[in-house]
């Protein structure tokens, strides 16, 4: 494995030295063998494994400093409290990945944590971000897992784990807002300049690249949080420092898929005001994109930052449409809103699963509407819902809309209850239920017909479960 560290040549400012401290009698558990071949990493080499396990330590591995808004808050120091920033690999295609583990223990930026992370979280992590990348969502990619004999203690004591994950960036709008909240204006500069040069160099040929580079930042955000909208999905702790400058999805915690349409539902019980509610997700994706552009505020004029701003609801409103429109098999026009805003109704009134209401209509013809009518109170609702969306369908003549809507509408997404009994398997060493959700995760849209179980809706129980921020 052939690492660079590109970030660590912005010196001691930016990060601090940091090694992977390994687990008492860790072991390997999983590794995502097609993930680490497009990154051209060997893992049968007894090199990178001793790499990855923390065993040989590298001398310019480092942990970020960065600051960031939580829960509307402002932070002025935060920083990579549990993780370990090892280096670039270049994969096959030439693109820059970050090689970073988390729960590598303490940091100089822990705040007096202990550094470490949980077999429950990093599994739910391991399986999120392959989820999602299934899904088509921009997010950071699980490599490694590995568990051990260490306790690691949060309301209880728990399983110690060390997730290794992938990115093309861990630079985060945090990042910015901490050298301008600290007056670094040179650092400031120099990460810009970093950021231009390695992420946004077609920006660099414009007249004005900073603007541009901004731009490009402000529609990547806007298109992830339209998927997320899209798909059901709530990321839970929305905080500028968990925001990458890439429009990437990272730092999952207590995130969730949407079971029951709810569009005020918040899968973060520690989130006590629903700040980052469902519904209110594109809102404080905008919120954290003003934040980013106040760090910009000595480089561009106020007219320019707003200029660049205006950029994100178009954008984030066309791509959700155009997704919108996919998963119900017709082309955008005027009938997509009122179809939509009828149908949201609808489910929100009989509490409908969100996912399994879209595959089952993948499915639907003008001919078996019992497919869908059989699972509401209210039939007659239901039949007029679908007597106007078949006018619309049929006003559309989408060619192959029905192989179109199942290529879109998963059959299978990560439901709580799910990698619940996962972790439960986990935490008494079975690893088969894992890797059997892991594989339909990673190929969502396929009938997998053995695995029809793992498509079912949440039993009652698997409806109450909550995730928190404890990891």
């Amino acid at each position: 494995m052939r690492l660079q560290h590109r970030f660590a040549q912005l010196g001691n400012e930016f990060s601090a030295h940091t090694h992977i401290q390994p687990l008492q009698e860790q072991r390997l558990v999983e590794i995502n063998k097609l993930h680490a071949q497009h990154l051209a990493i060997d893992v049968t080499d007894a090199q990178t494994l001793s790499i990855l396990s923390g065993e040989t330590t590298l001398s310019d591995s480092l942990s970020m400093v960065y600051a960031g808004h939580q829960f509307g808050g402002f932070t002025p120091q935060l920083g990579d409290g549990r993780g370990v920033l090892l280096g670039e690999v270049i994969a096959q295609d030439g693109s820059y990945h970050d090689l970073h583990v988390k729960g590598s223990g303490q940091t100089p930026f822990s705040r007096q944590g202990d550094g470490r992370a949980v077999l429950r979280s990093s599994i739910r992590e391991y399986l999120a971000c392959e989820a999602m990348a299934a899904l088509g969502i921009p997010t950071s990619r699980a490599l490694a897992l590995y568990d051990s004999q260490q306790a690691v203690y949060r309301e209880r004591p728990e399983i110690g784990a060390m997730l290794i994950r992938t990115a093309q960036t861990h630079i985060r709008f945090g990042h910015f807002e901490y050298f301008f909240a600290h007056k670094k204006t040179t650092e400031l500069q120099r990460l810009i300049d970093f950021t231009l040069e390695n992420y946004f160099p077609h920006c660099l040929n414009t007249e004005q690249p900073i603007k541009a580079m901004l731009i490009e930042v402000v529609e990547r955000t806007a298109r992830m949080i339209a998927k997320w909208q899209a798909v059901g999905f709530q990321h839970g702790v929305m905080n500028t420092d968990n925001f990458s400058i890439l429009g990437e999805t990272i730092d999952y915690g207590p995130f969730g898929f949407m079971e029951d349409f709810n569009d005020r539902w918040i899968s973060n019980h520690s989130d006590h005001d629903g700040r980052y509610a469902f519904h209110r997700q594109p809102g404080i994706g905008l919120w954290n994109l003003n934040c980013l552009m106040h760090a910009f505020s000595g480089h561009l004029t106020r007219d320019d930052l707003i200029e660049v701003l205006k950029h994100y609801e178009p954008c984030l409103q066309d791509h959700y449409d155009t997704l919108m429109a996919q998963k119900l098999g017709i082309k955008v026009d005027e009938s997509l809103e009122p179809l939509l805003e009828k149908l949201f109704a609808l489910l929100r009134r009989e509490k409908l699963d969100y996912s399994f209401f879209f595959r089952s209509l993948s499915h639907l013809t003008p001919n078996n509407p019992e497919l869908l009518l059989d699972e509401v109170i209210d039939r007659e609702a239901m039949s007029q819902w679908l007597d106007y969306y078949w006018s619309v369908r049929n006003k559309s003549q989408v060619a192959n809309a029905q192989h179109m809507m199942l290529c879109v509408n998963p059959k299978f997404v990560l439901r709580n209850y799910l990698a619940h009994e996962v972790i439960t398997a986990a935490e008494k060493g079975n690893y088969l239920p894992f890797r059997q959700l892991l594989a339909v995760l990673s190929s969502p849209f396929e009938e997998h017909p053995e695995s029809n179980s793992l498509a079912m809706r949440s039993p009652e129980w698997g409806k109450d479960l909550e995730v928190s921020c404890s990891s």
